[in-house]
């Protein structure tokens, strides 16, 4: 009965493994914005903020503490009195022990904010951190989801490339019977088989090299996704092109509205104000209304019999008067870190018009490109076909046939590569003008 479980739990665990996930490009965008941990560490940083934004409220709430003493006196504590008071000398003191020996002091104080400049300030500047954390998952997600984009499309280019090369090598085994059946009837020499047969093992380091390059690229998906290595993907989408032209527009006005980068630093200027406010905040007066309700009792014996109650409220004020110039170097700190980020804002909208302008001229390079290798994989094929037909006439050489399947196979992989590299530069087009959603 274990040794049945213990297979049966193995099949099961075979099963599993050997399961296929098949995997849409849309499919695999939705497990990375849920899945990806860099995503995932963006979602927790903005859940920090939310606390950040509920500490800085309670700033402005009331300060209650509660607070509780007992202390025992082996030697009870003395008290000085003038000597006249016990028949002394005016110019002596009299001493004396009172209390008892436990003495307990227990109390309530209560501290309520009324004038502090700074809570209001930090309250914004809060917010503002808030804020900025939604901008840094827009961010993080729109460059997840490019990543992504890339790295399936670059598994889909990896598996045509291997599917061209196994193409190559069953056209070149095909020429290899071609040849020994010509050789056969003394059409051909033995020089073109084995040209032929050389052909073949020279293509099948390159079907391995591409098999390893397409299990690397897998893994690159899975990691970006979020997915564990051990899952096995089947991707649904294929490396296909559409002549959908890219509209007119004005591409870096987009992305100025909608780049979350730009946005975040934004608001990072503002916050940098807030925290100018709050650096010139401390200099001013702060007012507070402040209460105790306390009670004391001494006792010898821990009899306690009485617990005298005592309380005040009233209003607290605090004026900076010199700090040493501490406040002054916060507050130029503060401003000059708003500089900075207005620096950095002038040069991320320089970089972002730069990334569009790059990737819209890549995107119609490789649009030209598809188009013109789009007619010279037609004509390398017709080419193959007459080289081919040729030589099975015994009127063209093997090595005009070797030639002719060459081309043939470099005209499909350069169009594989224009098509690949004009949607990896659409996916970063997208990017740049914030259309990542």
């Amino acid at each position: 009965m274990k040794t049945i479980l213990s297979l049966l739990i193995l099949f099961v665990a075979f099963s599993e493994a050997g399961a296929q996930r098949r995997l849409a490009l849309s499919d695999a965008e939705s497990l990375a914005i849920d899945k990806n941990r860099d995503l995932q560490v963006a979602r927790l940083e903005a859940a920090k903020t939310d606390q950040q934004v509920r500490e800085a409220k309670g700033y402005a709430l009331p300060l209650i503490a509660g607070s509780a003493q007992y202390q025992y006196y082996p030697l009870r504590q003395v008290s000085f009195l003038p000597g006249s008071f016990v028949g002394l000398g005016d110019d002596q003191l009299a001493t004396f022990r009172v209390g008892g020996s436990s003495a307990f002091l227990g109390g309530v104080t209560i501290s309520q904010p009324l004038l502090q400049p700074g809570i209001k300030a930090g309250i914004r500047a809060a917010g503002l951190a808030r804020d900025i954390s939604d901008q840094a998952i827009s961010e993080t997600r729109a460059r997840v989801v490019t990543d992504v984009r890339k790295a399936y499309l670059l598994v889909l280019i990896t598996q045509e490339q291997l599917r061209l090369q196994q193409q190559s090598i069953q056209r070149n085994e095909q020429a290899l019977k071609d040849a020994r059946a010509l050789l056969a009837q003394g059409r051909a020499s033995r020089v073109d088989t084995l040209r032929a047969y050389v052909t073949i093992e020279n293509l099948r380091p390159a079907v391995i090299r591409l098999t390893n390059e397409v299990d690397i690229a897998g893994t690159v998906l899975k990691r970006v996704i979020g997915l564990d290595d051990s899952d096995v993907l089947d991707l649904t989408d294929s490396l296909r092109y559409e002549e959908n032209p890219i509209e007119e527009a004005d591409f870096y006005s987009q992305a100025i509205q909608s780049r979350p980068e730009i946005h975040r630093l934004e608001l990072t200027e503002k916050l940098n104000q807030a925290q100018v406010s709050i650096r010139e905040a401390d200099r001013r007066p702060k007012l507070s209304a402040v209460g105790l309700v306390q009670s004391q009792a001494q006792t010898n014996r821990f009899q306690w019999n009485s617990w005298p109650v005592s309380s005040f409220v009233g209003l607290q004020l605090n004026v900076p008067i010199f700090s040493g110039f501490q406040q002054l170097a916060r507050i130029s700190q503060a401003e000059i870190t708003r500089q900075q980020t207005a620096t950095q804002l002038a040069n991320l909208k320089e970089i972002v018009r730069a990334e569009v302008k790059i990737a819209r001229s890549k995107a119609e390079e490789a649009r030209l490109r598809i188009r013109t290798q789009a007619q010279t994989v037609s004509v390398a094929e017709l080419g193959y076909r007459i080289t081919r037909d040729r030589f099975r006439q015994g009127i063209a050489s093997r090595l005009d046939v070797t030639d002719a399947e060459l081309s043939l196979t470099q005209a499909r992989a350069n169009y594989l590569q224009a098509v690949h590299d004009f949607l990896n530069a659409t996916y970063e087009l997208d990017r740049a003008t914030g259309r990542v959603k």
